[in-house]
């Protein structure tokens, strides 16, 4: 007996758990809140214990990180270096990821 296939029941198509994980990522928006988490897992690494201590606040939207400090001189000198500052969490998070820095 040959069997063919029902047209009232879907056809199953198999799928990599990666691929559904990165399209419910996709489609959530999950992805930019998970590296922005895992940055600010990073910062101390990145800036240092000092900076680190200092700072109130990191978010990211897009491709902008804002970053918030309880001292107006850090904050002046953080403004100062924000290239730097985009350079060393580029090297750790990877090439592309910040291209603005906004200090506040």
């Amino acid at each position: 007996m040959i069997d063919l296939p029902r047209k009232d029941v879907p056809e199953r198509k198999e799928k990599k758990i990666a691929d559904v994980v990165k399209r419910m990522n996709d489609r959530y928006h999950l992805t930019q809140k998970h590296n922005e988490i895992e940055l600010v897992k990073q910062w101390e690494e990145i800036v240092g214990h000092l900076i680190a201590k200092h700072t109130s606040n990191i978010a990211i939207k897009g491709k902008t990180l804002y970053v918030s400090f309880d001292q107006a001189p850090l904050k002046n000198e953080m403004f100062l270096q924000r290239e730097v500052l985009m350079q060393k969490v580029n090297e750790r998070m990877g090439l592309g990821f910040i291209e603005k820095i906004f200090i506040g």
